[in-house]
């Protein structure tokens, strides 16, 4: 498991939310996108990281991590 997908991690609970999506730009760098953006104007495209609350989160079915604790 790659640093940035472990709990706790520098992204918080995007490593393992069902609805983050990694994108590389043309220049390499790496954003996470949040798919809850597309029909939820609440959610920010490209959230700060970390994600420590996220009312949308819902754990990705492969991730098998569990959520940090508040």
């Amino acid at each position: 498991m790659a640093d940035d997908e472990r709990p706790g991690s520098s992204i918080g609970l995007c490593a393992t939310c069902a609805f983050a999506r990694r994108v590389t730009s043309a220049r390499r760098s790496v954003f996470l996108l949040c798919g809850r953006s597309r029909t939820d104007q609440g959610y920010p495209k490209y959230p700060r990281l970390p994600v420590v609350r996220c009312p949308g989160y819902e754990r990705r079915a492969d991730s098998g991590a569990a959520p940090p604790k508040d």
